[in-house]
């Protein structure tokens, strides 16, 4: 069942990556539709979902990759990849950017007889230039199956369509914060159902591991050591490094900076906090070290990144 849900540390380590990360959801497209229909989605940077609220349709990804999405489903595709959606896998497709702009004008298309599906698609986007070993993590194509109407998930989508067919999903910050909610949901659900696939959060159960991540995210601005590390968790330095690059891609101290850095790029946006001061807080010598350490990964300095603020 899709509501089974832990709350645990894993969980709490996650939500602090998704609100650095800060994403913002939005619903780019809800109609009903006539079969036969077809609609082509090219490529972005971001996160996109389909849910079936009536009638079953196909999605086809890389190639020939195709599967069937019966009534009351959902696909996410966490890369943005190009893919379709469709009635029937043969049909002649129309571009989505088409269908938008028809819906804007209040003049849907696919609506020529009987409806006989509903869509509601979506999308999560962040800021571009970042990333994290758990977006790296999540393969090309999640599809959510066998969702109740009682469901937490159903209950969510059933809010964000309420709130569509009385206001429109346009500029709808109602609408907008429910999707960044049903996105983390979706990712919560799938970490709990499928702790072998994903092997960020999956090796992460390692306690020691998860404990590891979880000192570095509460204090990063600590002059954090291996030998500092494995202490707190019950490690040899060579174990620790060892695990830890199993688990999360990188090394203990490589993941330390990286996170760093993603704290400081958001501070740096989205508060009015001086260089200085971001710098010491997340364990930077000082504003110029900071500065050379974007530079060096994000290709930005924090001057710039202000600069982008302003405008």
């Amino acid at each position: 069942m899709l509501g089974r849900i832990k709350n645990d540390e894993s969980f709490n380590l996650l939500t602090d990556i998704l609100e650095t990360l800060r994403f913002r959801g939005s619903i780019f497209l809800s109609s009903d539709l006539s079969a036969p229909w077809g609609i082509s989605l090219e490529q972005t940077g971001y996160p996109r979902f389909h849910i079936t609220m009536k009638g079953k349709c196909y999605v086809g990804i890389k190639g020939d990759q195709e599967l069937q999405a019966d009534e009351m489903e959902l696909v996410f595709l966490p890369n943005g990849d190009k893919h379709w959606l469709a009635d029937d896998p043969s049909n002649p497709r129309i571009a989505s950017e088409s269908m938008e702009e028809a819906c804007a004008l209040h003049k849907p298309l696919f609506q020529n007889g009987i409806t006989t599906h509903r869509l509601m698609c979506g999308m999560v986007k962040f800021d571009e230039g970042l990333s994290h070993p758990v977006l790296d993590a999540l393969p090309d194509i999640l599809h959510f199956k066998n969702i109740s109407h009682d469901d937490p998930i159903w209950t969510l989508i059933t809010l964000i369509d309420h709130q569509i067919r009385e206001s429109g999903y346009q500029d709808n910050l109602i609408v907008d914060k429910l999707t960044e909610v049903l996105f983390i949901t979706l990712l919560r659900h799938y970490l709990d159902e499928n702790d072998k696939i994903l092997d960020f959060i999956s090796n992460t159960r390692d306690k020691r591991i998860l404990k590891a991540l979880s000192l570095m995210h509460e204090n990063p601005a600590k002059e954090w050591t291996l030998d500092e590390l494995g202490k707190q968790i019950g490690m040899s330095r060579a174990t620790l490094v060892r695990h830890f690059q199993d688990a999360i891609g990188m090394a203990p101290i490589a993941y330390l900076n990286h996170w760093r850095r993603l704290k400081a790029y958001q501070a740096l946006r989205y508060t009015d906090e001086s260089v200085d001061k971001i710098a010491v807080s997340l364990g930077f010598t000082s504003g110029q070290t900071l500065s050379r350490a974007m530079i060096r990964e994000m290709g930005i300095s924090p001057g710039e990144l202000r600069k982008q603020k302003k405008t």
